[in-house]
């Protein structure tokens, strides 16, 4: 039983872990948030990019970079920044339309043989926007925690599911 427990335990981890983002991230319109991301590799001239499930938003490598419509002048990763691994997304201006989940990748090198850019991921971030309120927020709970930004959130529900599967395991183990 405790091996079934166990088992289920992982496979509940590994789920959550895949499926959701990294971080939950929550500002208001027109305000400037900081989606965060750091290279795993250094490189001379890294190369990275931002996307949403339907487009790719912004590209860096050196000096160069790529601006998708819509975000044009809204979005930047520093490349002075960049090259000191923080290849962290600026998007400014926020429009309810910026909501969604934003990935970073980061291209490998090339070998002679691939023809295709090879990216690896290094993060995953979920942006939720919501109109300004006028009334003052409700205090957080909590599992959510502020970040330097006043108005960004994050809320990391992993360790708390984690935490509701070993005590299910435990009840279940117990009534046996």
């Amino acid at each position: 039983m405790m091996t079934f427990c166990t088992i289920c335990t992982v496979w509940i981890t590994v789920y959550v872990c895949l499926v959701s983002a990294d971080k939950l991230i929550e500002a208001e319109v027109s305000s400037t948030v900081i989606l965060p991301c750091t290279l795993r590799v250094q490189s001379k001239t890294p190369y990275i990019k931002w996307s949403t499930a339907d487009k790719v938003v912004f590209e860096r490598s050196g000096e160069e970079f790529y601006e998708a419509q819509g975000y044009e002048g809204r979005v930047k990763v520093s490349a002075e920044k960049l090259r000191d691994g923080d290849c962290s997304l600026y998007l400014s201006n926020l429009t309810l339309n910026d909501k969604g989940v934003y990935r970073s990748f980061q291209s490998e090198k090339r070998t002679k043989r691939s023809v295709e850019e090879q990216w690896s991921p290094l993060s995953v971030i979920e942006l939720s926007v919501k109109l300004n309120s006028l009334e003052p927020e409700p205090k957080e709970t909590k599992e959510k925690t502020f970040e330097t930004s006043g108005e960004t959130r994050t809320n990391y529900p992993h360790a708390q599911l984690l935490l509701f599967s070993f005590l299910s395991c435990f009840l279940l183990y117990r009534g046996t």
